[in-house]
């Protein structure tokens, strides 16, 4: 098995507690200056880490329970209105989204997509449109699929929700700690 060093521990003995003059009386009444420690977790050695276990070829693949965005929506020549509205309706739903408008060829769109690693991709075209819906994809997962434009936002909080179960459920099953 593996480690990774994420967090640090310092013992800063009694420096800082005389200092501030934060002392304790012992079991005998005698004042003695407290003895202080440090924990932190290195936040560059987390997503290091996160990094390393959650990629491939094209980029990160965020676990949906930690990633910065959970959607990536890109608009495509003749999408671009309705991909304006789809991202207020997944904003005001409480989705954490980012948001690609950008004048650059869909290949370009896509690569960068899957380089950030956003649990899940919209794709909002004119083709799209004429096929009723939008583009949904996986980071995980090759394929696309269509959703019927009205149920974009259920199909998020669905599909959101059954990436994060796995994990919950493992939390359920983990050993609670006595009060």
């Amino acid at each position: 098995h593996r480690g990774v060093e994420l967090g640090n521990i310092f013992k800063l003995g009694t420096r800082y507690s005389t200092s501030m003059d934060c002392y304790f009386l012992d079991e005998d009444g005698k004042r003695k200056p407290v003895v202080m420690g440090s924990y932190g977790i290195g936040v560059g050695r987390l997503l290091a880490s996160v990094a390393e276990e959650h990629s491939d070829e094209n980029g990160l693949v965020w676990p949906a329970s930690i990633a910065p965005y959970s959607v990536h929506l890109v608009a495509l020549k003749g999408g671009t209105e309705e991909a304006d509205a789809l991202y207020d309706e997944l904003e005001a739903a409480g989705i954490d989204l980012l948001y690609d408008d950008r004048a650059e060829s869909p290949g370009v769109m896509f690569n960068d997509a899957d380089l950030l690693g956003s649990p899940v991709r919209l794709t909002v075209s004119k083709r799209s449109l004429e096929a009723g819906g939008v583009e949904t994809k996986l980071r995980h997962e090759s394929e696309r699929g269509m959703t019927k434009r009205g149920e974009v936002v259920a199909w998020v909080q669905s599909t959101l929700n059954e990436l994060i179960a796995p994990l919950e459920a493992a939390a359920d099953r983990a050993p609670k700690q006595a009060d």
